[in-house]
């Protein structure tokens, strides 16, 4: 199907194209950095003294300390002194922060961290120092609880020191105390945060590797949803599903989940229970809205031409070509003797052919030619993207269907939306209507219902597009517009439901709200233009348009009929299918004859 609405699609995202553009070029030209990559386990300081060479595995040295590291390591015992070196220029700012986690067993383990280089002052230390050098100390015992973004834990922070450097030269970053407990400590040293894209990329194995070791070997919680959707991935691949968006999605779901809880836990640790709360509920329509892209590939697998062939089991259609460009083809079948009187039939919202199951039958034996067609957006027809599914527009398709079977006039039934374009058509091009059932028509309403007015809001339209089309809510929904529910069998539901595999269902959702309800001659406004014959069927108890409607159409429609089918709702050739064929059939012999 030819979709000419894309282009305009391009058009208006292209500031979004842009922006990604430019941030893959940035990415792609930052010059290597060092930001946050964990150093674990330093070296010992009595090896240091003992003449170790800088940068031994037993000494780590940093090469760029101004950038943040994160250096991580363990005091097993008493006399233990951990150490890190560097190099500075004079004039430079240094800063190294202690956290500890933020488990209960370490809340009394406070140790001490000391910066010894040129140019310090003088002091003492439990240990010796180098000549020409001082030293300065801090520590801390500070309860405060501080979520780290990178880690995402928990952390006390302890001691803290800032200060220029006052030479050029090797400094050292030692950390020492009473071991308390599994005493695992993170040294923070650097002031700049500064990402080249092989940090990126490498940023997971840095954050395994900062989380394996605070949490001694703990998987944490927050990898569940990464392992859920690898494994979601895995099960879906095999079913060949489209790799590439679905991998991308599932790194948008996952973004999502960390970013949430990396907030809550920010916000409860500061004590903030209702930002926590906005932030697991901003979390969560994240996870909605992402999941509805995620999940459509699995429900979307057949294109209409697939439906028609495997499940309808009738593969004729009309291609239109519109006036705008726009081509769709419109699904339709054709049975009876083709000399017989042609009756038209034509579904609701949310239905398709599947709807007239039970009154084909008595028409096609009562010798009319039937012609069924799916409206685009339904069945087996096309679903185009675009503003393209007010009632005349979908009204001059049933004409153009007819057109290309050379029907120059017949009976038209409609049901609902389909009552709607069939009054439409009487008023368009009454010469072609040679009699008009509607049944429960949507008569009076000017515009589309609330819950359309969200599908115009960009990002949560498709996702209350997707939920709202569940295939586990078509029960519900039958129930729901119906008096009498004995008719819906697992069968009903499933030839309801049988549609929403059809690709582009859910934008075909989306795209019926955005559209106008009317084109021109709106059919509330020129209802008296109606002169054909016209029988009015109603469900007694329709909870969908009120058979009161039906009371205030004979008092309008020039040539009007009303049956009233006692104890029905909206769906009466559902209901009562037999007392509604028997109305029908005989209403169309009679206007026949």
């Amino acid at each position: 199907m030819q979709d000419t609405y894309a282009p305009r699609d391009v058009r208006r995202n292209a500031p979004l194209f842009i922006a990604l553009a430019g941030l893959a070029w940035a990415l792609l030209t930052a010059q290597p950095a060092r930001a946050e990559i964990p150093v674990l386990e330093p070296g010992d300081y009595a090896d240091t003294l003992a003449g170790s060479a800088p940068g031994a595995p037993d000494m780590p040295h940093i090469p760029e300390p101004w950038f943040m590291w994160f250096v991580m390591g363990t005091l097993d015992r008493p006399g233990d002194v951990d150490v890190v070196t560097f190099e500075y220029e004079a004039g430079e700012l240094f800063r190294a922060k202690m956290y500890i986690p933020a488990h209960e067993d370490l809340r009394r383990f406070a140790p001490i961290i000391a910066l010894v280089g040129p140019g310090l002052p003088p002091g003492e230390a439990p240990f010796p120092l180098p000549a020409g050098m001082g030293i300065i100390t801090a520590t801390s015992d500070n309860q405060t609880p501080y979520f780290d973004i990178f880690t995402q834990m928990t952390f006390w922070p302890r001691a803290q020191i800032e200060l220029t450097m006052p030479q050029t030269g090797r400094y050292y970053m030692l950390v020492y105390g009473e071991p308390v407990g599994r005493a695992r400590y993170a040294l923070d040293i650097g002031i700049m945060e500064t990402y080249a894209p092989w940090v990126i990329v490498n940023y997971p194995i840095y954050w395994w590797q900062v989380r394996e070791f605070l949490q001694w070997g703990h998987v944490p919680a927050a990898m569940l949803p990464l392992l859920l959707s690898l494994g979601i991935t895995w099960i879906t691949r095999r079913r060949a599903l489209p790799h590439i968006h679905r991998s991308v999605w599932w790194l948008g779901v996952f973004g999502v989940i960390w970013l949430g809880a990396g907030l809550a836990a920010w916000f409860y640790s500061a004590g903030s229970l209702t930002v926590t709360a906005l932030s697991l509920a901003l979390t969560l329509l994240g996870l909605l809205i992402a999941g509805a892209h995620v999940f459509t590939p699995l429900r979307e697998r057949l294109t209409p031409r697939e439906f028609a062939r495997q499940v309808v089991g009738d593969e004729r259609f009309v291609t239109l070509r519109e006036a705008d460009g726009l081509t769709v083809d419109i699904q339709y079948t054709d049975d009876g003797p083709r000399d017989a009187p042609p009756v038209v039939l034509m579904h609701g919202f949310g239905a398709y052919s599947f709807t007239w199951r039970r009154l084909r039958p008595a028409l096609l034996e009562a010798g009319f030619r039937v012609i069924m067609t799916d409206q685009p957006g339904y069945g087996a027809s096309d679903r185009p993207r675009g503003p393209v599914y007010d009632t005349r527009r979908q009204a001059e398709r049933v004409l153009a269907v007819l057109d290309a079977l050379d029907v120059p006039q017949a009976h038209f039934v409609g049901h609902s939306f389909g009552g709607r374009m069939g009054m439409q058509i009487a008023i368009l091009a009454p010469q072609r209507v040679a009699s008009l059932v509607a049944l429960a028509p949507e008569a009076f309403a000017t515009r589309r219902p609330p819950i359309a007015q969200l599908l115009k809001v960009p990002l949560l339209a498709y996702a209350i597009a997707f939920y709202t089309t569940l295939p586990a809510l078509v029960h519900p929904f039958l129930k729901a517009t119906s008096k009498r529910t004995d008719w819906i069998t697992p069968e009903v539901r499933a030839g309801y439901s049988a549609p929403l595999v059809v690709k582009g269902s859910v934008w075909g959702q989306v795209w019926q709200a955005r559209s106008p309800k009317d084109g021109a001659e709106p059919v509330p406004h020129n209802l008296a233009r109606v002169a054909a014959r016209t029988l009015l069927v109603w469900g007694e108890a329709d909870p969908v348009f009120p058979a009161g409607d039906g009371r205030r159409l004979l008092d309008i429609l020039p040539a009007a009929r009303l049956h009233i089918i006692a104890g029905a709702g909206h769906l009466a050739h559902e209901e009562a299918p037999d007392d509604v064929a028997a109305t029908i059939v005989d209403f169309l012999k009679g206007q026949s004859a």
